[in-house]
């Protein structure tokens, strides 16, 4: 059976999972997950667009998946997979569980009106990955996460001299990310500039989201993102094909702004493999490889601008009274003498 969370859900969460996955995005690394914690704001929320806890139990065991709204946009992460219980000779495997779960999730997102779902799997995961191409995710782009592991290789003491992000770098951001970024990439993100807006507050978990800019107010050289968290600080960057150069000192200055010890983390996209070697150089070392899935809820309807003007159907149809004289019909060849 599968069906929304519910109350008496809360204290079986609460126990060891027999086998769990969490799918990191980029506020999951600075913020650990807490399924149990999930699973009441979705039971508030009323399993909605923002929050989304999804079980599946039978006589064997019980299994659960998670996703998470993204603010403002009608989209979700799916960010959690778990199966508890024992393991019995004839129940569903694992994988059969997940799928059915994620296949009511999907159907719940398209009623809720969520228009594209996203989630990161481990390379590794070869089975989950099939489950999610057999309901028709597609993948768009590769992620690369590095954790910063080891000194300052390079040993320079320069900064990038940056300037916190204003509402005025909105679309130049916009416009220097299609300069960094493949079409393809871009079209599964749907993106635009106001993605790139900064919260006035900080989320619930308590994250903090700041970014900084280098160059000139319409021609930006580089983009650098902060997500921070109890668990750790997550940066994200984008560089203009022809400002290379200045990743060291962006991420330098970067570094430059954390005041504590917790764990610190640089994502990069398969498409900014140039950009490896001078991260290594400066301490970060590769930790993990995902896929980047998304599949879309609603298809794109085209209409011609000219079909409205050639639809009959719009035109008013007016029914003209017949001319004729009484019973005229009743004597058509009637001679006049």
């Amino acid at each position: 059976m599968i069906r929304s969370v519910a109350p008496g859900d809360l204290w079986s969460l609460r126990r060891k999972p027999r086998n769990q996955l969490v799918l990191y995005t980029e506020g999951l690394l600075a913020q650990a997950h807490r399924p149990v914690w999930f699973a009441l704001r979705s039971l508030l929320a009323g399993n909605s667009r923002e929050w989304a806890t999804m079980i599946y139990r039978d006589r064997g065991g019980n299994a659960v998946v998670q996703a998470q709204g993204r603010s403002g946009r009608p989209e979700q992460d799916i960010v959690y997979l778990a199966v508890g219980g024992t393991r019995g000779v004839h129940a569903p495997s694992d994988y059969d569980r997940w799928f059915r779960l994620l296949e009511r999730l999907c159907i719940n997102a398209g009623h809720n009106h969520i228009q594209r779902l996203y989630t990161a799997i481990p390379s590794q995961q070869r089975e989950l990955r099939e489950i999610f191409r057999q309901l028709g995710f597609q993948a768009f782009a590769n992620n690369t996460i590095l954790h910063l592991s080891g000194p300052d290789w390079d040993q320079r003491t320069t900064l990038a001299q940056m300037r916190s992000q204003a509402r005025r770098d909105h679309w130049a951001i916009h416009k220097l990310y299609g300069a960094t970024t493949p079409h393809l990439v871009q079209h599964a993100e749907v993106r635009n500039a106001r993605h790139w807006a900064l919260p006035l507050t900080q989320t619930y978990a308590g994250q903090r989201r700041v970014a900084w800019v280098l160059g000139p107010d319409d021609d930006l050289h580089a983009y650098l993102r902060l997500v921070s968290g109890v668990a750790g600080h997550v940066f994200s960057v984008l560089i203009h094909p022809d400002a290379r150069e200045y990743l060291v000192d962006v991420l330098r200055f970067g570094l430059a702004q954390l005041s504590d010890s917790r764990p610190v983390y640089l994502i990069l996209r398969e498409y900014q493999g140039d950009l490896l070697a001078p991260a290594h150089d400066l301490g970060f070392q590769p930790i993990g490889e995902q896929a980047l899935l998304v599949k879309s809820t609603v298809v794109p309807l085209r209409r011609s601008l000219l079909a409205p003007s050639f639809d009959p159907g719009l035109e008013p149809q007016v029914a003209a009274p017949r001319i004729s004289t009484p019973r005229e019909d009743l004597y058509p060849y009637v001679r006049s003498s």
